[in-house]
């Protein structure tokens, strides 16, 4: 699956990150050279930093402190919702195999989950035995898939989703769906405020034109297109006993992968 380019904005709390990595790692190469003139070994001269011992400390910490590249700009994860009713991910909450192309490059066979609620990527992996999660950078994220789905970064005009789910590409029609859960507050069993998360839902979209519409049902999917061209899809819809707010995936593909091939007719028959 090919994903576009990232079109989003820069992000500030990606930019701190970086700098408070950066300051850790150079605290650490700091300590490490001044626990370097101590050395009676390389404490020989008062002129240290003038014959290349600090210079060569200097970069042999760097080299032992890099980064991953994939969690060059990540922040580390907790999760902060214990107490509350239900989850904000995607589908039954658990972490599973999925690929994230970050930075143009492809990883695959990692392990993620998809926070719909926040709209992040969570990396969870083990380092010296260690369960580690980080938080992705929207900003470096071009698309992933999880859990089935195939997912891409776009910005669109009056929506505020970073990630669409691809539902089905083509050549006039495209669709795509949004998810989401909304999150309010509550009263536990001892009378304490909680919070509860609703079940997951998502919002479904046609491009049509360059232009990113939505719609809610049979009626608006059909009337989303000139009035021309609704014939055929309303009567696809009907001998199929197709419901557009429940279809599921492979459904919803091939009804819109129908309505390009009828479009395609049509223009054909008009350059004739």
């Amino acid at each position: 699956m090919l994903f576009p380019e990232d079109i989003s904005g820069a992000g500030i709390k990606q930019n701190l990150s970086q700098f408070l990595m950066n300051s850790i790692a150079e605290r650490v190469i700091f300590s490490i050279l001044i626990i370097a003139a101590c050395i009676p070994g390389m404490a020989q001269s008062n002129d240290l930093a003038d014959d290349g011992k600090y210079i060569e400390i200097h970069q042999a910490t760097k080299g032992a402190l890099a980064f991953d590249a994939l969690l060059q700009n990540g922040l580390y994860y907790a999760y902060p919702y214990f107490s509350a009713v239900g989850h904000p991910f995607l589908g039954d909450g658990e972490f599973g195999t999925g690929s994230v192309i970050f930075r143009e490059k492809s990883y695959e066979g990692i392990t993620i989950n998809y926070d719909i609620f926040n709209q992040q990527i969570i990396l969870s992996r083990k380092l010296d035995e260690m369960l580690q999660m980080n938080l992705l950078a929207n900003e470096f994220i071009s698309g992933f898939s999880f859990q089935g789905k195939h997912f891409i970064k776009a910005s669109f005009e009056g929506e505020s989703s970073p990630f669409f789910q691809v539902i089905s590409l083509g050549p006039n029609i495209s669709c795509y769906y949004a998810w989401y859960k909304e999150r309010r507050e509550v009263l536990d069993s001892g009378n304490q405020r909680i919070y509860s998360f609703s079940e997951q839902k998502s919002k479904h979209y046609l491009l049509l034109d360059g232009k990113l519409l939505r719609y809610k049902n049979n009626r608006s999917f059909v009337h989303l297109r000139p009035a021309a061209v609704r014939d055929a899809p309303k009567k696809y819809l009907k001998l199929n006993k197709v419901l557009v707010k429940d279809a599921n995936d492979q459904v919803m593909r091939t009804l819109i992968e129908h309505c390009n091939t009828i479009l395609d007719q049509i223009s054909n028959q008009k350059g004739e």
